[in-house]
Protein backbone atom coordinates (compact mmCIF):
# COMPACT_ATOMS: atom_id res chain seq x y z
CA UNK A 1 0.00 0.00 0.00
CA UNK A 2 1.13 3.76 -0.99
CA UNK A 3 1.21 6.12 1.71
CA UNK A 4 -1.65 8.96 1.28
CA UNK A 5 0.24 11.24 -0.71
CA UNK A 6 3.24 10.01 -1.54
CA UNK A 7 4.01 9.72 -5.60
CA UNK A 8 3.90 6.45 -7.42
CA UNK A 9 7.25 4.98 -8.32
CA UNK A 10 8.28 5.55 -11.35
CA UNK A 11 10.67 3.85 -13.84
CA UNK A 12 12.80 5.58 -16.80
CA UNK A 13 12.12 4.52 -20.13
CA UNK A 14 14.01 6.35 -22.52
CA UNK A 15 13.14 10.14 -22.84
CA UNK A 16 9.94 9.09 -21.04
CA UNK A 17 9.08 8.93 -17.69
CA UNK A 18 6.14 6.55 -16.36
CA UNK A 19 4.92 4.93 -13.64
CA UNK A 20 5.31 0.93 -13.44
CA UNK A 21 2.52 -0.53 -14.72
CA UNK A 22 2.88 -4.05 -13.03
CA UNK A 23 3.21 -2.90 -8.95
CA UNK A 24 0.53 -3.67 -6.54
CA UNK A 25 -1.77 -0.73 -6.33
CA UNK A 26 -4.80 0.10 -4.04
CA UNK A 27 -8.63 -0.87 -5.14
CA UNK A 28 -9.47 1.87 -6.96
CA UNK A 29 -11.77 3.68 -3.73
CA UNK A 30 -15.42 2.45 -3.54
CA UNK A 31 -15.88 6.42 -3.61
CA UNK A 32 -15.68 6.17 -7.73
CA UNK A 33 -18.96 5.14 -9.07
CA UNK A 34 -18.70 1.89 -11.65
CA UNK A 35 -21.26 1.55 -15.04
CA UNK A 36 -21.16 -1.70 -17.07
CA UNK A 37 -22.60 -2.38 -20.49
CA UNK A 38 -24.12 -5.36 -21.27
CA UNK A 39 -25.10 -5.82 -17.37
CA UNK A 40 -27.91 -8.03 -17.69
CA UNK A 41 -26.35 -11.36 -17.24
CA UNK A 42 -23.01 -13.17 -17.68
CA UNK A 43 -19.80 -11.38 -17.08
CA UNK A 44 -21.58 -7.79 -17.18
CA UNK A 45 -23.63 -8.65 -13.88
CA UNK A 46 -20.87 -10.29 -12.31
CA UNK A 47 -18.49 -7.14 -12.53
CA UNK A 48 -21.43 -5.43 -11.62
CA UNK A 49 -21.89 -7.60 -8.08
CA UNK A 50 -18.20 -7.67 -7.29
CA UNK A 51 -17.37 -4.03 -7.46
CA UNK A 52 -20.99 -3.75 -5.18
CA UNK A 53 -19.03 -6.07 -3.13
CA UNK A 54 -16.40 -3.64 -3.08
CA UNK A 55 -18.92 -0.72 -2.33
CA UNK A 56 -18.99 0.96 -5.40
CA UNK A 57 -22.23 2.56 -6.63
CA UNK A 58 -23.45 1.17 -9.82
CA UNK A 59 -24.76 2.24 -13.11
CA UNK A 60 -26.03 -0.82 -15.02
CA UNK A 61 -26.71 -0.67 -19.36
CA UNK A 62 -28.12 -3.10 -21.05
CA UNK A 63 -31.35 -3.33 -23.42
CA UNK A 64 -33.74 -5.85 -20.54
CA UNK A 65 -34.89 -3.41 -18.72
CA UNK A 66 -36.55 -6.01 -16.26
CA UNK A 67 -33.15 -7.76 -15.60
CA UNK A 68 -31.71 -4.68 -14.95
CA UNK A 69 -33.86 -4.08 -12.33
CA UNK A 70 -34.14 -6.80 -10.76
CA UNK A 71 -30.41 -6.92 -10.41
CA UNK A 72 -30.44 -3.34 -8.97
CA UNK A 73 -32.81 -4.56 -6.73
CA UNK A 74 -30.84 -7.49 -5.64
CA UNK A 75 -27.16 -5.77 -5.16
CA UNK A 76 -29.00 -2.44 -3.15
CA UNK A 77 -30.34 -4.84 -0.70
CA UNK A 78 -26.91 -7.26 -0.75
CA UNK A 79 -24.50 -4.43 -0.33
CA UNK A 80 -26.17 -0.87 0.34
CA UNK A 81 -25.34 1.12 -2.98
CA UNK A 82 -27.19 3.03 -4.99
CA UNK A 83 -27.76 0.90 -8.28
CA UNK A 84 -28.85 2.98 -11.33
CA UNK A 85 -30.58 1.38 -14.42
CA UNK A 86 -30.13 2.81 -18.08
CA UNK A 87 -31.73 1.35 -20.64
CA UNK A 88 -30.24 1.79 -23.86
CA UNK A 89 -29.57 -0.43 -27.33
CA UNK A 90 -25.60 0.50 -28.00
CA UNK A 91 -25.65 -0.40 -31.16
CA UNK A 92 -27.82 2.32 -32.06
CA UNK A 93 -25.95 6.28 -32.30
CA UNK A 94 -28.99 7.03 -29.76
CA UNK A 95 -28.15 4.35 -26.72
CA UNK A 96 -24.57 5.22 -27.55
CA UNK A 97 -25.46 9.53 -26.36
CA UNK A 98 -27.60 8.57 -23.86
CA UNK A 99 -24.65 6.79 -22.04
CA UNK A 100 -21.94 9.36 -22.43
CA UNK A 101 -24.65 11.84 -21.40
CA UNK A 102 -24.96 9.72 -17.88
CA UNK A 103 -21.15 9.67 -18.09
CA UNK A 104 -20.75 13.21 -17.67
CA UNK A 105 -22.43 13.33 -14.79
CA UNK A 106 -19.55 12.09 -12.64
CA UNK A 107 -16.53 13.43 -11.95
CA UNK A 108 -14.62 10.19 -12.85
CA UNK A 109 -15.90 6.67 -13.39
CA UNK A 110 -15.21 2.64 -13.45
CA UNK A 111 -16.41 1.66 -17.06
CA UNK A 112 -16.48 -1.66 -17.85
CA UNK A 113 -17.45 -2.07 -21.72
CA UNK A 114 -18.49 -5.66 -21.06
CA UNK A 115 -21.72 -5.37 -24.03
CA UNK A 116 -21.03 -7.44 -27.25
CA UNK A 117 -22.18 -10.59 -29.04
CA UNK A 118 -20.83 -12.91 -31.78
CA UNK A 119 -22.04 -14.50 -34.64
CA UNK A 120 -20.57 -17.48 -36.58
CA UNK A 121 -20.81 -19.71 -39.42
CA UNK A 122 -19.14 -18.94 -43.10
CA UNK A 123 -18.67 -15.65 -43.82
CA UNK A 124 -20.15 -15.72 -47.29
CA UNK A 125 -23.58 -17.27 -45.59
CA UNK A 126 -23.55 -14.02 -43.50
CA UNK A 127 -26.65 -12.11 -42.49
CA UNK A 128 -24.62 -8.75 -43.56
CA UNK A 129 -26.85 -6.25 -41.01
CA UNK A 130 -26.32 -8.84 -37.92
CA UNK A 131 -22.71 -8.36 -38.75
CA UNK A 132 -22.72 -4.63 -38.94
CA UNK A 133 -25.24 -4.57 -35.50
CA UNK A 134 -22.30 -6.82 -34.14
CA UNK A 135 -19.45 -4.50 -35.41
CA UNK A 136 -21.33 -1.43 -33.99
CA UNK A 137 -21.56 -2.63 -30.48
CA UNK A 138 -18.44 -4.84 -30.05
CA UNK A 139 -16.36 -1.48 -31.91
CA UNK A 140 -18.29 1.26 -32.49
CA UNK A 141 -19.91 1.65 -28.83
CA UNK A 142 -16.74 0.80 -26.78
CA UNK A 143 -14.87 2.91 -28.70
CA UNK A 144 -17.21 6.18 -28.00
CA UNK A 145 -17.74 5.37 -24.72
CA UNK A 146 -13.78 4.35 -24.26
CA UNK A 147 -13.34 8.14 -25.16
CA UNK A 148 -16.03 9.50 -23.07
CA UNK A 149 -14.79 7.87 -19.85
CA UNK A 150 -11.63 8.74 -20.37
CA UNK A 151 -11.68 12.28 -21.02
CA UNK A 152 -13.85 12.43 -17.74
CA UNK A 153 -11.05 10.46 -15.98
CA UNK A 154 -7.78 12.06 -16.93
CA UNK A 155 -8.31 15.90 -15.22
CA UNK A 156 -9.34 13.93 -12.02
CA UNK A 157 -6.09 11.21 -12.37
CA UNK A 158 -8.37 8.38 -11.48
CA UNK A 159 -10.88 6.08 -12.48
CA UNK A 160 -10.23 2.90 -14.69
CA UNK A 161 -11.56 1.23 -18.49
CA UNK A 162 -11.99 -2.52 -18.55
CA UNK A 163 -12.53 -3.24 -22.43
CA UNK A 164 -13.77 -7.10 -22.53
CA UNK A 165 -12.14 -8.93 -25.40
CA UNK A 166 -11.75 -12.23 -25.78
CA UNK A 167 -9.14 -14.66 -26.18
CA UNK A 168 -10.39 -14.70 -30.01
CA UNK A 169 -8.73 -11.48 -30.17
CA UNK A 170 -5.49 -13.09 -30.49
CA UNK A 171 -5.93 -14.50 -34.05
CA UNK A 172 -7.85 -14.67 -37.21
CA UNK A 173 -10.64 -17.77 -36.62
CA UNK A 174 -12.37 -18.86 -39.37
CA UNK A 175 -16.51 -19.42 -39.07
CA UNK A 176 -16.38 -16.86 -36.33
CA UNK A 177 -14.23 -13.64 -38.64
CA UNK A 178 -16.01 -11.02 -38.22
CA UNK A 179 -16.29 -12.18 -34.07
CA UNK A 180 -12.82 -12.48 -33.65
CA UNK A 181 -11.82 -9.32 -35.62
CA UNK A 182 -13.95 -7.23 -33.49
CA UNK A 183 -12.21 -8.76 -30.35
CA UNK A 184 -8.49 -8.25 -32.18
CA UNK A 185 -9.63 -4.34 -32.45
CA UNK A 186 -10.68 -4.35 -28.82
CA UNK A 187 -7.31 -5.83 -28.01
CA UNK A 188 -5.19 -3.83 -29.99
CA UNK A 189 -7.00 -0.43 -28.95
CA UNK A 190 -7.29 -0.69 -25.27
CA UNK A 191 -3.30 -1.53 -25.64
CA UNK A 192 -2.48 1.57 -27.39
CA UNK A 193 -5.08 3.86 -25.56
CA UNK A 194 -3.45 2.11 -22.23
CA UNK A 195 0.05 3.12 -23.53
CA UNK A 196 -0.72 6.24 -24.68
CA UNK A 197 -2.21 7.46 -20.21
CA UNK A 198 0.77 5.44 -19.13
CA UNK A 199 1.38 7.27 -15.44
CA UNK A 200 -1.90 9.33 -15.86
CA UNK A 201 -3.52 7.80 -12.71
CA UNK A 202 -6.44 5.99 -15.08
CA UNK A 203 -6.05 2.50 -15.20
CA UNK A 204 -7.16 1.14 -18.58
CA UNK A 205 -7.51 -2.99 -19.09
CA UNK A 206 -8.47 -5.28 -22.15
CA UNK A 207 -10.06 -8.35 -20.30
CA UNK A 208 -9.45 -11.85 -22.91
CA UNK A 209 -11.12 -14.57 -21.58
CA UNK A 210 -11.65 -17.95 -22.59
CA UNK A 211 -14.68 -19.75 -22.96
CA UNK A 212 -16.56 -18.78 -19.83
CA UNK A 213 -20.65 -20.42 -19.30
CA UNK A 214 -22.70 -17.15 -20.37
CA UNK A 215 -25.58 -16.36 -22.94
CA UNK A 216 -22.79 -15.66 -26.02
CA UNK A 217 -22.67 -19.43 -26.98
CA UNK A 218 -26.66 -19.57 -27.65
CA UNK A 219 -26.69 -16.19 -29.22
CA UNK A 220 -24.06 -16.81 -31.42
CA UNK A 221 -24.54 -20.59 -32.24
CA UNK A 222 -21.71 -21.31 -31.69
CA UNK A 223 -22.20 -24.05 -29.05
CA UNK A 224 -20.83 -27.23 -30.56
CA UNK A 225 -18.06 -25.39 -31.75
CA UNK A 226 -16.62 -24.77 -27.76
CA UNK A 227 -18.20 -27.65 -25.95
CA UNK A 228 -14.55 -29.45 -26.10
CA UNK A 229 -13.02 -26.84 -24.27
CA UNK A 230 -12.99 -26.38 -20.14
CA UNK A 231 -14.93 -23.05 -19.63
CA UNK A 232 -13.52 -21.40 -16.45
CA UNK A 233 -17.06 -19.80 -13.65
CA UNK A 234 -18.05 -16.47 -14.40
CA UNK A 235 -17.07 -15.37 -10.88
CA UNK A 236 -13.77 -16.31 -11.10
CA UNK A 237 -12.69 -14.61 -14.33
CA UNK A 238 -14.53 -11.52 -12.91
CA UNK A 239 -12.00 -12.18 -9.60
CA UNK A 240 -8.80 -12.69 -11.66
CA UNK A 241 -9.95 -9.53 -13.95
CA UNK A 242 -10.41 -7.31 -10.54
CA UNK A 243 -6.93 -8.97 -9.58
CA UNK A 244 -5.60 -7.89 -12.50
CA UNK A 245 -6.99 -4.81 -12.26
CA UNK A 246 -5.70 -3.75 -9.04
CA UNK A 247 -2.52 -4.21 -10.06
CA UNK A 248 -2.81 -2.34 -13.19
CA UNK A 249 -2.30 -4.76 -15.84
CA UNK A 250 -3.19 -3.64 -19.22
CA UNK A 251 -4.42 -7.42 -20.61
CA UNK A 252 -5.61 -9.99 -18.24
CA UNK A 253 -6.38 -13.43 -19.72
CA UNK A 254 -8.01 -15.44 -16.88
CA UNK A 255 -6.93 -19.02 -16.24
CA UNK A 256 -4.12 -21.40 -17.12
CA UNK A 257 -5.52 -22.58 -20.66
CA UNK A 258 -6.46 -19.64 -22.30
CA UNK A 259 -3.28 -17.64 -20.83
CA UNK A 260 -1.15 -20.82 -22.39
CA UNK A 261 -3.26 -20.81 -25.83
CA UNK A 262 -2.92 -16.86 -25.62
CA UNK A 263 0.94 -17.41 -25.63
CA UNK A 264 0.88 -20.15 -28.42
CA UNK A 265 -0.96 -17.77 -30.86
CA UNK A 266 1.92 -14.98 -30.60
CA UNK A 267 4.20 -18.43 -31.06
CA UNK A 268 3.08 -20.69 -33.83
CA UNK A 269 3.25 -19.44 -37.40
CA UNK A 270 -0.05 -17.78 -38.13
CA UNK A 271 -0.87 -19.87 -41.16
CA UNK A 272 -0.82 -22.69 -38.86
CA UNK A 273 -3.14 -21.49 -36.02
CA UNK A 274 -5.53 -20.27 -38.88
CA UNK A 275 -5.84 -23.80 -40.64
CA UNK A 276 -5.84 -25.40 -37.05
CA UNK A 277 -8.80 -23.55 -35.91
CA UNK A 278 -10.97 -23.65 -39.09
CA UNK A 279 -10.79 -27.33 -38.87
CA UNK A 280 -11.98 -27.05 -35.16
CA UNK A 281 -14.56 -24.39 -35.87
CA UNK A 282 -15.92 -26.20 -39.33
CA UNK A 283 -15.85 -29.71 -37.66
CA UNK A 284 -18.07 -28.04 -34.98
CA UNK A 285 -20.27 -26.60 -37.65
CA UNK A 286 -20.73 -30.14 -38.86
CA UNK A 287 -21.65 -31.17 -35.20
CA UNK A 288 -24.34 -28.24 -34.79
Amino acid sequence: MLAKGRALPREQTGLQVRYNQHMVLPALPSSIPVLVTGASSGIGAEFARQFAERGHDCTLVARRKDRLESLAGQLAAAYGITATTLTADLATPEGVDAVKKHIATASAWIVVNNAGFGTSGPFSHAHIERDLEEIRLNVSALHALTHAALVQNLPHRSGGIINVASLAGFQPIPFMATYAATKAFVLHFTEAVAEENAGSGVRIMALCPGPVPTEFGTIAHAGPMFSQIPSLPVDQCVQLALRAFDRNRVICVPGNGPTVLSALSRLAPRAVIRKSLGRVLKAGISRG
